[in-house]
């Protein structure tokens, strides 16, 4: 059997890529620096994970196995599989990638010593640099004399995911500490330039040209719009991002501020993005975000506000996205005003944002964290929107 090295066995790890590698003939081999889920996953050699399809409304339960599972101190048999295996993929968070580089460099020279085939790593890391940054660090650990190979025969590949994997809930009546629940979505766009060898056989995978184009549709349409959910649901007291589709005031804000991404990727990649595709991924995405089965809290989406309003990511970059092409972003700036608002008393990063916004300033908070010039049109559309939504929440909340 082909086998598959798979670091990180968390929500990705096992809720994606253990089921599209299995699928498609590979044993998955997680490594893992969670010590009790790696003797968890080597006891029963399989683990549950149930999909809520969003089409259907149905709960498709299946068993991933067989599988294995390493430790990240295991690191001679880490290098063995990586010298032997068919295919690597990371879900690690961008943060792990300098920790796990010297793991895969080592597995890499021990594999190119043997004189085994070429190599693809695939990252489902969200991040358009991910890749050239694992590249980067791994060349770091590998001997000058055989870089030259590594260069030609691994392939550092960036891929978009889109699966929502919600955590676990006790309406399933099942307590397992290995099930993972996620939406059926398996659909997974990879930087095709970046191959190494041949082309994988992985079910679900999806060859792109222009990886840039994809990166940006999936921030500014898929990210972009699941923000939109949870910042005006948390302010309107909605518990799920469900929920606010049935809302009269959000439904509409939320075709709004995809309506402007859409204009504008659609003039920035008019060979690469197409408009009856792009119609058809936010007809998915709404019918997908708005399954009832998933229950996907506000506040597992809205999490890490300060990350989400940073200048490049989902929000100001979508806003920023827009200024490029000609088109005001009214609609996200809204969004904007409303992550501002984001004050869940679980969110660490949301009460840093608060206390900001009370010590500085609302303006010097926007410029710090977005870069946004308060004094700009975007900047004073912000503002405003803020300063509504603090209005507006009043009656919301009684």
């Amino acid at each position: 059997m082909k086998t598959a090295v798979q670091f990180g066995a968390g929500n990705i790890g096992r809720g994606l890529m253990g089921q599209l590698f299995q699928g498609s003939g590979y044993q998955p081999i997680f490594v893992e620096s969670n010590r009790e889920l790696v003797e968890r996953l080597n006891d029963r050699g399989e683990y549950p994970l149930f999909l809520l399809d969003g089409y259907t409304r149905r709960e498709i339960r299946l068993i991933i196995s067989p599988v294995r599972a390493i430790g990240t101190g295991q690191e001679d048999a880490i290098s063995e599989v990586i010298s032997s295996c068919d295919a690597i993929s990371t879900a690690v968070g961008v943060k792990s990638l300098p920790v796990i580089a010297p793991l895969v460099a080592r597995g890499l020279v021990n594999r190119f010593q043997n004189h085994r085939p070429p190599i693809n790593i695939f990252l489902c890391e969200n991040r358009l640099d991910a890749a050239s940054l694992l590249h980067d660090v791994v060349l770091c650990h590998i001997p000058d004399e055989m870089k030259p190979e590594v260069e030609e025969k691994v392939g550092f590949v960036g891929m978009t995911v889109a699966r929502m994997v919600p955590a676990p809930s006790s309406r399933l009546g099942i307590d397992d500490p290995l099930l993972v629940v996620a939406d059926s979505y398996h659909t997974i766009p990879y930087d095709q330039k970046a191959i190494r060898g041949g082309e994988p056989i992985i079910a679900g995978l999806k060859p792109v040209v222009n990886f840039p184009a994809e990166v940006e549709r999936k921030l500014f349409t898929h990210n972009l719009g699941h923000a939109t959910l949870a910042y005006l649901g948390y302010l309107k007291g909605y518990a799920y991002v469900h929920e606010p589709f049935q809302d009269p005031f959000i439904d509409p804000l939320f075709d709004q501020t995809l309506d402007e991404t859409t204009a504008a990727l659609l003039r920035k990649y008019p060979g690469d993005i197409l408009p009856e595709e792009q119609r058809e991924v936010r007809k998915d995405i709404k019918i997908r975000f708005g399954n009832p089965l998933i229950m996907d809290t506000v506040q597992r989406v809205g999490r890490d506000p300060l990350r989400k309003l940073g200048p490049e990511d989902r929000l100001v970059g979508g806003a920023h996205l827009c200024l490029s092409q000609g088109i005001f972003p009214a609609g996200i700036a809204y969004v904007c005003g409303a992550a501002l608002s984001y004050d869940f008393p679980g969110d660490e990063d949301a009460l840093a944002l608060q206390r900001m916004i009370r010590e500085n300033g609302l303006g010097q908070t926007l410029q710090a964290i977005s870069g946004i010039e308060p004094q700009s049109e975007l900047g004073q559309k912000v503002m405003a929107s803020y300063a509504d939504l603090q209005e507006k929440r009043k009656d919301w909340v009684r």
